[in-house]
């Protein structure tokens, strides 16, 4: 979200509300040796060259311009570090997990209510409570207890795109809201309407909104606004906020609900959410009763956006890169002989198709500039001072893209993990230290059922005259601009493996 400053209407405030306590800051601050970043200017510091898009490409250049892969920014006297490099994020984000686990304040988000959610919480015992339960329910092993619902989720997608191709961005998202919901809630959700999409549609909207605003980074910049009315420029973010706070409630509270009252009556379906309310006894605290609610709840937030990027991400590679396609189908056929579609058990022998995977995720990683982290006491890195209280962003995406580790690192080349020394994992995609996406596990093996039963029953190209651009929006979670796509069934055989799936669609 650091990334999205527009300055043409924030500038005139940012002056206006710049304190003589600024002043004193940065006379004190001036002599520390920071690390190398933009020239920054008096009061403002470097508000002025912040990006309004694409930052993981500014803080790039930043690190080439400057020799070094952590650089520095000011931005009304609050500090941020970019880490452009794996050595830079392995060293401080996981080997000094200790410090750097903490989050920045996120006003905004915790006006809508989801502060308190395991992603967006500060470091500390709330926190670590929720991520155990994560850890429990989707640690490796773990999540290989819901393939058969992956499964489910996507042979529907299959009988979807079937039936309207050009569909596939909607059909991709309720592929991942099935597997999603039913995993924390037992919900086999409606194809059309359903009410717990909906809810939390409408707050995953909200986080995207608020993290391409710039007013909600002048919002954590300038505390002073929270208490500046509404009509003050910048301020205005705080209402929109709040406005979201209702289905936020309804995307927690009403799931959690029929789950207890499903448990009461003795019919409740095997969750997430059941086997946390059970696990509650009389000496459970306040806190553990919130979990219970919070855990299950943010799921949609923390695995929908992230799945259905990647996967937008593996159609548009299949469009602009069709011999990959071609040999990747090839290798699914050899193992299948067209007869069936492609399970779980066949992992090990689709080396390619497990390499268009990792590809995807390295080629334009879903978070590009992850989630920011917060440095909890003073560090050095390299003889450059890095204060308390810094926003530590890893730069996946220059990460990712560094040459020397990823040859031609803007081709979508799947063959670069199948060389005798492959590049380190794509792991990176879902952050670091103790920070990582708890999730991980079960958004690969979605993602990975998802593109190999693709590539076994359908042809993707692009609609004559209308090829795809790459070109990706900009926020949290980055997703390629909306494009048309020409997906047609292999053959009528493959049309009748699709039919013949054990699930209906309903």
């Amino acid at each position: 979200m650091l990334d999205l400053i527009r300055l043409d209407a924030l500038l005139a405030l940012a002056i206006l509300l710049i304190s003589l306590s600024l002043v004193t800051t940065f006379s004190r601050r001036h002599h520390k040796k920071y690390p190398p970043g933009p020239r920054r200017l008096p009061f403002i510091g470097n508000l002025l060259d912040m990006p309004s898009k694409e930052g993981w490409i500014t803080y790039k250049k930043w690190s080439e311009e400057s020799g070094s892969d952590v650089v520095h920014a000011d931005v009304l006297g609050s500090h941020i570090v970019i880490l452009n490099s794996a050595k830079a994020a392995n060293e401080l984000l996981d080997k000094r997990s200790s410090i750097y686990s903490d989050r920045p304040q996120f006003t905004a988000i915790q006006l809508m209510g989801l502060g308190r959610t395991h992603g967006f919480l500060p470091y500390g015992g709330q926190w670590r409570r929720q991520r155990r339960a994560f850890h429990a329910h989707f640690h490796s092993a773990a999540s290989k207890v819901y393939r058969p619902l992956e499964t489910q989720a996507v042979q529907r997608l299959l009988r979807n795109i079937l039936s309207s191709p050009d569909n596939f961005s909607q059909h991709l998202r309720h592929m991942a809201g099935q597997i999603i919901l039913s995993i924390a809630y037992g919900i086999d959700i409606q194809p059309e309407g359903d009410p717990y999409v909906e809810a939390s549609e409408r707050v995953l909207e909200g986080v995207s909104l608020v993290s391409s605003d710039p007013r909600a980074l002048f919002l954590d910049m300038v505390p002073s606004l929270m208490r500046m009315p509404s009509w003050v420029p910048g301020a205005g973010i705080k209402e929109e906020a709040r406005k979201l706070i209702p289905a936020v409630d309804r995307m927690m509270e009403t799931p959690h609900a029929e789950v207890e009252a499903a448990l009461a009556a003795g019919t409740a379906a095997p969750s997430v959410s059941a086997a946390m309310i059970s696990q509650l006894s009389e000496s459970s605290t306040e806190e553990d009763k919130l979990a219970t609610k919070y855990v299950p709840g943010v799921m949609y937030l923390a695995g929908s956006d992230t799945t259905v990027s990647a996967l937008s991400t593996f159609f548009l590679a299949m469009i602009l890169y069709p011999e990959v396609q071609r040999k990747a189908q090839a290798e699914v056929d050899s193992i299948t002989c067209r007869s069936r579609l492609p399970d779980f058990s066949d992992f090990d022998e689709l080396p390619y198709v497990n390499a268009i995977l990792n590809e995807v995720l390295r080629w334009h990683p879903v978070t590009p500039l992850g989630v920011p982290h917060r440095l909890m006491e003073n560090d050095v890195y390299e003889g450059h001072f890095i204060p308390a209280g810094s926003t530590v962003i890893p730069n996946v995406w220059a990460i990712m893209h560094d040459p020397v580790t990823f040859p031609e690192p803007n081709r979508f080349y799947p063959e670069r993990w199948l060389v005798k020394d492959p590049p380190p994992s794509p792991e990176a995609a879902f952050g670091y230290g103790r920070r990582i996406c708890q999730g991980r596990y079960l958004a690969c093996e979605s993602s990975w059922a998802a593109i190999v039963n693709v590539l076994a029953t359908f042809d993707i190209s692009a609609v004559k005259d209308k090829p795809p651009k790459e070109i990706y929006s900009y926020g949290m979670v980055s997703y390629p601009e909306a494009f048309e796509v020409n997906i047609r069934p292999r053959s009528d055989a493959a049309a009748a493996l699709v039919h013949g799936t054990a699930f209906e669609s309903t």
